[in-house]
Parts: structure tokens; C-alpha cells; sequence
């Protein structure tokens, strides 16, 4: 019987195989932008993973997530958090888009938002798309400081082909950067 953790870790197929993650396209913002979007996304890999590392200005930010421009209300989303010295949970059942980023109001704009998303069978024609991520920013004060984990899905069997993250309160500032990841 194998034990578990360090030790378990040296059974054969428990690593990720080398080359199984790929990038498939890098957005670094050399001016403010409220849209982000990958599109031409190829339908070659088992899942995808974005990663970024977002600025917002001061004033508030929450990022969402479409796909393939579905502006219909096909995603739901919920999302446990801590923020400051709350602890919550929250969600829609029938949204427009998927939030991927927490909630903040006053945060400092040299400070990034981070996020790691996983889209699980995205080329999947045969059932709904789903998500989780884990997100969190710090302002570097005891005010505005949050880690979130989001989980989401869109009700569409069409493969993902373009991925759009918007931020409807303020714009990505310059240096933010986004990345895309195919996984196998």
C-alpha cells in the first residue's frame, strides 16, 4: 500500500509527463484595456489553462469570462472567499458571463490581481464547459486583501474556440499580462 505524499509521489504515472503543457498565445498590455481575448484557440488539447496578472486602477474591479462571444444568459458561477477579515460565498444561476476575479473597491493600482483558471474539456462537443480557479489580490493594507476560488460553467456543448475577459467597472491597466495554456 503506498504512502501517502512525498513518498507516493514517486509512483509511476502519478507526475505530469513532461511536454504536456504548451502556450499557446501570451497578451501583455502596453496600454489600459477593458477586453482581453484569445480567439483561434485550437481544439488540439485535453483542457486549457489561463494565468494572469492583472492591474486595475483604483476604484474597484471584477473580471468576467465568455466564450466564444456568448452573450446569452448561459453561465452560472459561485465562488467562496476571504477577504479583509470576512469569509463569504456567493453565485448566479443564470449570468452572462463567468467571474473569474474578486470583488475590491479602493485597490491600489500597483498591486496585481492574480488568477490560475482551468477550463476542463474545452473542445468537448458533447457536454457543458466547466471551470474553477483560484484568485487573490493584496493591496499591501489590512483593507483590501482577498483570496477567492471560483467554480463556473457554460451551458453550450460547442467547443471553446475564443475566450474573452472583460472588466466592466475599470480597464486592465498597462503591464498586465495574460497567458493561455493547452494541457494534455
Amino acid at each position: 500500500m503506498p504512502i501517502p505524499g512525498i513518498v507516493a509521489s514517486g509512483i509511476s504515472g502519478s507526475k505530469i509527463a513532461t511536454g504536456a503543457f504548451y502556450s499557446i498565445a501570451t497578451v501583455t498590455l502596453g496600454s489600459s484595456s477593458a477586453t482581453i481575448s484569445f480567439s483561434s484557440i485550437p481544439s488540439t488539447y485535453k483542457h486549457i489553462q489561463i494565468r494572469f496578472s492583472a492591474l486595475f486602477a483604483s476604484g474597484g474591479n471584477v473580471a468576467s469570462m465568455q466564450f466564444n462571444s456568448d452573450t446569452a444568459t448561459n453561465y452560472s458561477w459561485h465562488n467562496i472567499y476571504s477577504g479583509n477579515s470576512t469569509i463569504g460565498a456567493q453565485g448566479s444561476a443564470n449570468a452572462t458571463s463567468i467571474r473569474v476575479t474578486p470583488q475590491l473597491y479602493g485597490e491600489v493600482a500597483t498591486y496585481p490581481n492574480v488568477s490560475i483558471i482551468d477550463i476542463i474539456d474545452y473542445a468537448n462537443t458533447t457536454k457543458y464547459k466547466t471551470m474553477r480557479s483560484i484568485a487573490g489580490s493584496n493591496d499591501n493594507t489590512t483593507t483590501q486583501s482577498a483570496i477567492d476560488l471560483f467554480s463556473g460553467s457554460w451551458r453550450s456543448t460547442s467547443a471553446i474556440t475564443s475566450i474573452d475577459i472583460t472588466n466592466a467597472s475599470v480597464n486592465f491597466q498597462s503591464g498586465s499580462t495574460f497567458a493561455l495554456y493547452g494541457i494534455n
